[in-house]
């Protein structure tokens, strides 16, 4: 009954009829990835085991990068590769106020203090002339963790220029970028692929590009990383008679340093495996959106639509549109949208306004103004594959209708 209603009514008349609505993402799981998930429910392991394994090597193939270390979440993987890297008390670490609260927190929960540097207004990335300015006007860090946003890449190349000049380790943030690749010198490299970057994380959280229903990853190539990212991430258990002190059998273990249960089950990895499939097909169809979008956009409309940086292919994981007259107009458009039952999202608020830096380091407003003028003016319109292009039409209509 719901198709045949689907197959007569309007979008508009669809949302205003039914329980329906169109969320800002959404997972797509196929009839093959429940296949996939419920064998491995049935298979001798359902926790960490062979197909975590599977999982690792397929995205080390995917990227390039000759090292992948799969965990229960991003967050999860931020905070192993910063621990990896030896971000302790006092430490300065420095990210961008565009990003979600964990590419800060990583930081923090090490010990280190975190600091904020400007986008670029173009990639709405970390700016590398704003990161050198503060290296040296201010303070060397040392880590930066370089965020890419809604699928582009953060310009990684000119940041490791940097990083060999001022002293400091690179963390890739690639959890919007799975998918996505960037340019250098005619070269292409993956996001993901460490060519630039001491390590790399992904998510997999059910908005992102790739599902495992929640989950994360730890890419690198420096084994010595990837040997203390896979100690770390259980426990900090060793088995390896070589390395331990004392060794009573083969049954024993020893903990050589305070570690974490961030371990990702099989069956998790199993949806995520079974997902990165179709992580090509998942690209073509939000390259698809995304267009569909530019060009409703294209007329006089007091509009910025997406735009890719050029030497980039970029696996679209946000559209953030921004509006030219400002935060009275986003906040009318986000509203008015709701009563059409088309429900975006705002990505992100600068993370230095949170109470919890603000209180601690007495940030305010005025500290990145590339980043504070961006978060006024943008909201996030729905994107994910399944999104129909009647849809994508038809929001795309009420916000000029709006305006």
């Amino acid at each position: 009954m719901e198709d045949r209603i689907k197959n007569y009514l309007t979008v508009e008349e669809r949302l205003a009829k039914t329980d329906a609505f169109i969320p800002y993402g959404r997972q797509w799981v196929s009839e093959e990835d429940v296949q996939y998930v419920s064998s491995v429910l049935q298979s001798p392991f359902i926790t960490t085991g062979p197909v975590a394994t599977a999982f690792e090597q397929a995205l080390c193939k995917l990227t390039g990068a000759k090292h992948a270390i799969v965990c229960s979440n991003g967050t999860t993987a931020l905070h192993l590769a910063a621990r990896a890297l030896n971000i302790g008390s006092g430490d300065l670490g420095i990210t961008s106020p565009i990003t979600f609260l964990a590419s800060a927190n990583c930081i923090e929960y090490c010990g280190g203090r975190t600091d904020f540097v400007d986008i670029d207004p173009i990639t709405l990335c970390i700016s590398p002339e704003k990161l050198e300015q503060y290296c040296r006007t201010i303070r060397k860090p040392k880590v930066v963790v370089a965020v890419d946003f809604a699928g582009v890449p953060a310009d990684l190349a000119a940041i490791k220029k940097l990083s060999e000049k001022y002293g400091f380790y690179i963390i890739e943030d690639a959890a919007h970028s799975i998918g996505s690749s960037y340019t250098y010198e005619g070269i292409e490299y993956k996001c993901g692929s460490c060519a630039h970057t001491d390590c790399a994380i992904f998510s997999f959280h059910p908005v992102k590009t790739i599902t495992c229903g929640e989950g994360g990853a730890v890419l690198t190539n420096d084994d010595k990383l990837a040997s203390r990212v896979r100690n770390l991430y259980t426990h900090g258990m060793v088995r390896l008679a070589d390395i331990m002190e004392r060794n009573d059998g083969p049954w024993y273990y020893e903990m050589a340093e305070l570690g974490y249960n961030y371990r990702i089950t099989d069956f998790q990895c199993a949806l995520g495996l079974s997902q990165l499939k179709r992580l090509e097909s998942f690209k073509i169809r939000r390259r698809e959106i995304v267009d569909r979008y530019n060009n409703a956009f294209s007329g006089k409309f007091p509009l910025i639509a997406l735009q890719f940086p050029q030497g980039s292919d970029v696996c679209p994981h946000l559209y953030p549109l921004q509006f030219k007259e400002g935060k009275a107009m986003r906040h009318k458009v986000f509203h008015d949208l709701r009563k059409y039952k088309i429900y975006c999202q705002i990505h992100y608020i600068p993370v230095y306004w949170q109470p919890y830096y603000r209180n601690k380091y007495g940030f305010a407003e005025g500290k990145c103004p590339n980043a504070e003028n961006y978060y006024y003016r943008c909201i996030s319109l729905p994107l994910f594959p399944q999104l129909l292009n009647e849809e994508v039409d038809f929001i795309a209509e009420r916000i000029k209708s709006i305006i």
